[in-house]
């Protein structure tokens, strides 16, 4: 992560350049963003509302026949390349070194496969492991250009994020839910999403101008990893609470999951789940009347509930926000970990001239706690899900 804003070649013109370099052919190209979740953390699996906003970062996919009739998908990023004869198969990949190709095999099987044999070549500028969705943003970014090779121009974001969340579940091995893909697919530039996850319904909210609210992201520097147990447990939790009280956390308050006879973590769990669902049209109101402040109050309550109830957060995360709290009397307005947890980003909000003296305490706090120094960008809400 840079302060800078994005190259000067873009992810879609990078894919373009190095497929014709490598194949000798001109490909299909799309590309989709990575997002940040500005609240509504940890309830899109279980039919909540969500605010995310998709990021000026994208992941771009290139892909054409091929000239061998051997399939092969090329991860720029990782200097990795799959290969299989024939068509794309419809299965995952067991050996690890190749699990990255999941991400695009899955998408092509569930938007119902290929006869033949296809050149691929993925490329991006979304972080990875720093918790605003690179997998997502590629997945959706592989559905999009599918969809133009198919001859859809105008592909539908909800087919584009149901493919990518069934990728996830059935090829990748986390049962996320589906908010990072869709905001990725249907995102709107200058304005957040909010997501209805049991309805599927999605509408933009208009952010503050630029030139009032500034959105940070600071990497914790400890990788983002959902896969590995932690992401699962957690929802597990929540749902044996739904089995136990026989209704969903959406339609319940407080008072039904203190009051039900839980396991102390699961009650835990569930209490952050009630409460966030709360935050988030919280959230929605503050930016509508303009009250900054109170949506940054919203993102350091919504922190500490994932820290303490939901227990997904790190020190490294903590310190980003216990630093930005200090700050509100300083054009600091909140922050807040984003994403799944166990590592990833802060997302910071703050007066775009507070930028400067804010990351100074921010990295001058957090080397003095571990030793090293804190990255950053600067990010701005994107468009959602475009074919080049």
């Amino acid at each position: 992560m840079t302060p800078g804003g994005t190259n000067e070649e873009s992810s879609a013109e990078r894919a373009a350049r190095l497929f014709e370099r490598r194949f000798g052919s001109t490909p299909t190209v799309a590309h989709a963003p990575g997002r940040v979740n500005l609240i509504g953390e940890h309830v899109d699996y279980l039919e909540g509302v969500v605010l995310p906003l998709a990021i000026d970062r994208r992941a771009a996919v290139a892909i054409g026949e091929s000239s061998d009739g051997r399939t092969r998908i090329v991860a720029a990023d990782l200097d990795r390349e799959y290969e299989a004869d024939g068509p794309p198969p419809p299965h995952p990949v067991e050996d690890q070194h190749d699990a990255f190709a999941n991400h695009v095999l899955g998408v092509i099987e569930a938007s119902g496969g290929v006869e033949e044999p296809l050149s691929i070549l993925v490329t991006s500028d979304v972080p990875s492991g720093a918790g605003v969705s690179s997998s997502a943003a590629i997945e959706v970014a592989v559905g999009a250009c599918l969809a133009a090779r198919r001859g859809v121009a105008a592909p539908d974001p909800l087919r584009l994020a149901t493919d990518a969340r069934t990728a996830e579940h059935e090829f990748v091995g986390t049962p996320c839910g589906i908010m990072d893909m869709l905001v990725s697919a249907a995102a709107t530039r200058d304005a957040a999403l909010r997501i209805d996850c049991r309805t599927l319904d999605f509408e933009p909210v208009p952010l503050p101008p630029r030139d009032q609210l500034a959105i940070l992201l600071v990497d914790s520097g400890v990788a983002h990893r959902l896969a590995d147990g932690g992401y699962a447990d957690r929802r597990a939790a929540c749902e044996r609470v739904v089995a136990v009280i026989g209704r969903s956390l959406r339609d319940v308050d407080r008072g039904t999951v203190e009051q039900a006879s839980l396991d102390p973590v699961d009650r835990r769990r569930a209490l952050h789940v009630v409460d966030e669902i709360a935050r988030v049209d919280a959230a929605i109101a503050a930016i509508d009347r303009g009250d900054l402040a109170g949506l940054g109050a919203i993102l350091l309550e919504g922190h500490a509930s994932l820290r303490d109830l939901f227990e997904v957060s790190v020190p490294e995360l903590d310190a980003i926000v216990e630093t930005v709290a200090g700050l509100r009397d300083h054009g600091c307005f909140g922050a807040r970990m984003t994403g799944g947890g166990f590592g990833g980003s802060a997302i910071v909000l703050l007066s775009p001239d507070a930028i400067e003296d804010t990351m100074k305490c921010i990295e001058s706090d957090f080397e003095s706690r571990f030793g090293r120094r804190a990255s950053w960008m600067r990010v701005e809400a994107s468009d959602g899900a475009r074919i080049d």
